[in-house]
C-alpha cells in the first residue's frame, strides 16, 4: 500500500524549526490560567 519511502516518513518525526517550536509549544497567558491551581482547573 505504502511505498519503502512514504513508511519511513509516516514513522519518522518531522523537521521543526525553533520558530515553530516558540509557537506551537509556549504556553499562553489562557493556558497558564487553566493549569494553575490557584486559579483555573481544580478549584
Amino acid at each position: 500500500m505504502f511505498s519503502e519511502e512514504q513508511l519511513e516518513q509516516l514513522r519518522s518525526y518531522p523537521e521543526i524549526t525553533s520558530d515553530e517550536l516558540i509557537r506551537y509549544f509556549t504556553p499562553t497567558a489562557a493556558d497558564v490560567a487553566f493549569v494553575d491551581p490557584g486559579k483555573g482547573r481544580g478549584r
